[in-house]
């Protein structure tokens, strides 16, 4: 009885695979080519990438900050190291002509907090030139943001910051609205400070390990009216290609990170005792 059950289960098998066998040996030609008449809303999710992408980008890692510094253009209150170089051997893209880097070279360092982004930008500099009406004709830098890394060019969280060397201050060539800004010019150069409102750039707070898109432009002007040589840190635009933007990476000490919480503690204590207080009062009230 075993024997014949056996049996029965193996030609059972064997006709189940030869079944699997001819059905996929008889698949007609219009079911094999199914994926050309998919839809449209699948065939369009795959979309060609472009060579920009394939290369490796940059990337300026901005500290979380202990104090916020003071926008005055004086880079004394902020921590030493850190930060990237730009002049005419680390700029992606540059246009016109840079003698050596005492003509032009920068360092840009950037710190935050949880409401605010911070640059802080050492200019050499041997001439400077403060001449123009156009914001983009003189001596100064330029900040290109995407908040959200989406490489959207134009949405709220999408910015170019100008800076000029007297500091004038612009968002893609308008009044940069509660943005502050501070330069001081040296004998060999100028600095900026600049602090921006993280509201302006995210939809809430960030923290160690957010990303933003970003990248930076200067300009050098050496006898008036137009510039004479622009770099750009990574791409090929400060505004409107932020898919060639390098990275802004957000970082923090441990220390910091302590303090932070610490004084975050301090803020719901101090919520805590304002909402005990006005419980107090309402014990004291006599019943309706």
């Amino acid at each position: 009885m075993r024997k014949a059950a056996l049996v029965l289960i193996v030609v059972a098998g064997t006709i189940l695979i030869g079944m699997r066998v001819l059905g996929a040996k008889g698949v007609r030609p219009q079911e094999a080519d199914a994926p050309d008449s998919a839809p449209a809303s699948q065939t369009e999710r795959a979309f060609p990438v472009p060579p920009f992408e394939s290369l490796p980008t940059k990337d300026l890692v901005t500290t979380r900050l202990g104090a916020a510094p003071t926008i005055d253009g004086d880079l004394t209150d902020w921590p030493l190291g850190g930060g990237t170089r730009l002049n005419r051997d680390t700029a992606f893209s540059f246009k016109g002509h840079i003698s050596d880097f005492y003509d032009l070279d920068a360092v840009i360092r950037s710190g935050w907090d949880e409401r605010t982004l911070y640059f802080a930008i050492e200019v050499t500099d041997d001439i400077l030139a403060m001449d123009s009406l156009e914001i983009w004709h003189d001596d100064g830098i330029e900040i290109g943001l995407d908040g959200l890394y989406d490489r959207y060019a134009w949405g709220e969280d999408d910015h170019q910051y100008s800076v000029v060397a007297d500091g004038r201050t612009a968002d893609r060539g308008e009044p940069a609205e509660d943005v502050t800004a501070a330069t001081l010019e040296r004998a060999d150069g100028y600095t900026i400070e600049l602090a921006i409102p993280m509201a302006r750039l995210l939809p809430g707070r960030p923290i160690s390990g957010t990303v933003m898109g970003f990248t930076a432009g200067l300009h050098d002007d050496d006898d008036g009216e137009s510039w004479d040589a622009y770099l750009i840190w990574e791409g090929t635009n400060t505004s409107s290609k932020p898919e060639e933007f390098g990275s802004l990476i957000f970082s923090e000490r441990l220390e910091e990170r302590i303090a932070g919480l610490e004084a975050r503690i301090a803020e719901l204590e101090n919520r805590t005792r304002e909402l005990l207080d006005i419980l107090s009062e309402f014990e004291g009230l006599p019943p309706p």
